[in-house]
């Protein structure tokens, strides 16, 4: 059943006879108070007939009535800000717009809210939610996040429009760059509001008059707000930079007569949601539900419900899934006419809500909405990304250490540590490239997640290295853990390169340990492990390297391995050590490995190379070297990589060094690589035959070759061939 238009008219009367709010409206041309409700008298004796410069604030400069021509030529712009009047000591939200009030004149309507309480806090207890209201009342339409040194890591597409640097140009560069903001009246440009942010720590808002330079060199009047994003330490990693384009002019709105007329069209253009209801009890005198008695336009459109389907409603008639806080909250308010402000998620509208409570009269209440959703997702992705790591989704170090101190009490003992270090991370990235790599990180990862346990804590604790807390688990459970996260990584690796990782393990008994002493213990024990292990982790780094040789340059592992046996041979025959024997046989699988950096239209021309491709072709020693060498494990071996195409008789390449300079080991290579050579079939050539073949090695000596090396390789390969 709708309510009578008397009815609705007396409802009015009461919400303008109680609401906590100020209300006034000043005829701008006089400056003459027209209207004020009861509780603007009552808070600042605001009265019909007054000056607003000389009667209601203490100083005129501070007077509402400065913006009159903004708000006639901007008919359709609310002003919003917080005001200060010394004349009461209060801090007050001030909204200002202009409404018509006569068939041709326009009135300037200000709506206060005290806002005293969080304005001031204690100097010994930081308000717990600075960093969230802080957040809150930064988001706009444009949005730019910046980090802690002001270069920008987002701009959403309204600050991309508005800016003019359109998809991600405008990430990366420097604020100043892209945010060109000057003084609309004086033309002079306005400092840095992000520099001002992170030298000050608070938050910094635009003047009344602020224009944005686009790009292409249009203009835009914008109002904005810069605040730190603060960690809940207080350190600052960047800035969020809110504002929006107010140039847009509005039409006129309908002139309304009557003083209940005006006063219902300050409620229905409002920018927030405002209804009034009563209360409903239950025989004990609880509440156990309200009713809608009024709505405004913004409420309708906030729930998405219009008047017809709420007044007169209960609303767990309408919105069954209310949450009982909220009729609890409110009942309190009608109850006690103590007014409260909430904030909280809906989980029937899924929205999150501030919304600002008071009671007109005993049994009713008036709710004033603001919808923050799109400000606490931004704030919760803010966060997020604070504390994950981008490349496998593990929380980061950051992260961790905000977590350790819950951790601390004996219902957690005894807390076990596992550390692990992906072995060879930088050969890899260095031979087969950084993706190779990250996909060889974030297979570790995926096997530290599938042994963790629900309450446990995964980490990426830096580049490579891995973190694993275990709560509540003993020594021989973590011992446990290690051995199924190798498993698992070896398991990762089936289809490609299986991580190799070091770990250790350190174990909390006592509550006196202190967590970061467990944490070292595990880091030390991870250390002596990947030294114990030095030998197989040559292997897997060697492994890697011969995958990918093989993909760029296509040789067999057969051709590997008898280019191996040849130079293994030839070392145990002149009487090396069984380390340099090693370190022949690793030099004779990666000799070529840098070629993985030479184009594959030079590696697989049939025909000559010209003389810049060979040039090119000539580096791929040089650069082998560099990546063996990035292994401490294997600088012998990247020795012989080095040199393995010098000459006997100084000729080759690339340094020209001459005879016993040459390291034996590649000496040793280069016979055993150029029989091969002979002997294999080439997109440029045939092979030669065994006999053409030793006669081509016998010519060398003393030139290409050791001719000593070559008359016991020749006599080697003698013997090999008396025996088949």
């Amino acid at each position: 059943m709708s309510v009578s238009g008397r009815d609705t008219e007396s409802h009015l009367s009461i919400i303008n006879r109680h609401m906590c709010a100020i209300v006034y409206v000043c005829d701008m041309q006089t400056n003459r108070i027209v209207f004020s409700n009861g509780f603007a008298n009552q808070e600042l004796g605001i009265e019909k007939g007054q000056s607003c410069c000389e009667d209601v604030y203490a100083y005129s400069e501070r007077c509402s009535c400065h913006s009159n021509q903004r708000l006639m030529d901007n008919p359709r712009e609310v002003l919003h800000s917080q005001w200060y009047n010394p004349k009461v000591d209060r801090w007050y939200d001030r909204r200002l717009q202009a409404v018509p009030w006569t068939d041709k004149r326009l009135a300037r309507l200000e709506i206060l809210f005290d806002i005293t309480h969080l304005m001031r806090f204690s100097d010994d207890m930081p308000h717990q939610s600075a960093y969230s209201r802080l957040i809150l009342e930064s988001i706009g339409d444009g949005v730019i996040v910046t980090d802690s040194t002001g270069i920008i890591t987002m701009m959403n597409p309204q600050a991309q429009r508005l800016t003019g640097w359109l998809g991600s140009s405008g990430v990366g560069q420097e604020l100043s760059q892209v945010f060109h903001i000057i003084n609309t009246q004086t033309r002079e440009v306005v400092e840095n509001p992000v520099a001002k942010v992170l030298t000050s720590g608070k938050t910094v808002g635009l003047a009344n008059h602020t224009s944005l330079i686009s790009r292409s060199g249009v203009e835009y009047h914008i109002s904005d707000s810069a605040a730190p994003v603060k960690d809940k330490d207080g350190n600052i990693h960047g800035v969020i930079l809110v504002f929006r384009d107010i140039s847009e002019d509005y039409r006129q709105q309908e002139a309304l007569r009557r003083s209940e007329e005006r006063f219902r069209t300050l409620t229905e253009t409002a920018i927030n949601a405002i209804a009034l209801h009563e209360i409903i009890l239950d025989d004990q005198g609880l509440p156990v539900d309200y009713r809608f008695l009024e709505v405004n336009r913004a409420f309708e459109e906030l729930t998405g419900l219009s008047d017809r389907q709420l007044v007169e409603k209960t609303v767990l008639e309408v919105l069954p899934g209310t949450e009982k806080v909220w009729i609890d909250t409110y009942g309190e308010v009608a109850l006690t006419g103590v007014p409260q402000e909430i904030e909280d998620f809906s989980q029937e509208l899924e929205k999150y809500f501030t919304v600002r409570a008071y009671s007109p009269r005993r049994g009713q209440f008036v709710t004033v909405f603001e919808d923050i959703t799109e400000r606490k997702q931004m704030e919760n992705r803010l966060r997020e990304q604070v504390y994950r790591d981008s490349l496998t989704g593990l929380h980061n170090r950051r992260y961790l250490e905000s977590q350790l101190p819950n951790l601390r009490g004996k219902e957690h003992l005894p807390i076990s540590v596992i550390i692990g270090d992906v072995n060879g991370l930088k050969i890899i990235n260095d031979s087969m490239g950084h993706q190779k790599g990250d996909e060889v990180v974030k297979r570790a990862a995926q096997a530290f997640l599938e042994v963790a346990r629900p309450g446990d804590l995964v980490v990426r604790w830096g580049g490579d290295e891995f973190i694993l807390v275990l709560p509540r688990t003993s020594s021989h459970e973590a011992q446990t853990i290690c051995t199924a996260i190798n498993d698992s990584a070896v398991a990762k690796g089936e289809t490609g390169l299986a991580p190799s990782i070091a770990l250790g393990y350190a174990t909390k008994t006592e509550l006196e340990e202190s967590i970061s002493d467990i944490v070292r213990q595990a880091e030390t024990s991870m250390y002596q492990q990947k030294i114990s292990s030095a030998q197989s982790r040559r292997s897997a780094l060697v492994l890697s390297l011969q995958q990918a040789l093989a993909e760029k340059s296509h040789e067999t592992e057969e051709h590997a391995r008898h280019l191996q046996g040849l130079a293994m041979s030839l070392a145990r025959r002149i009487g090396l050590s069984d380390g340099e024997v090693v370190t022949c046989s690793l030099a004779a699988l990666l000799h070529d490995i840098g070629k993985v950096a030479i184009s594959e239209s030079i590696l697989d021309k049939p025909g000559p190379l010209t003389d810049e491709e060979w040039e090119v072709m000539k580096r791929h020693c040089e650069i082998g070297h560099r990546i063996v060498s990035s292994s401490p494990d294997l600088l012998d071996v990247a020795e012989a990589v080095l040199h393995h195409h010098e000459r006997w008789d100084g000729k080759g390449y690339p340094f020209g060094i001459r005879g016993t300079d040459i390291p034996i080991s590649a000496r040793i290579v280069a016979l055993a690589d150029a029989f091969d050579a002979m002997t294999t079939d080439r997109p440029y050539r045939s092979a030669l035959s065994w006999s053409e073949a030793i006669a081509e090695i016998a010519s060398l000596a003393g030139s290409q070759f050791d001719p000593g090396l070559t008359r016991e390789f020749l006599a080697m390969l003698a013997e090999a061939e008396g025996t088949n």
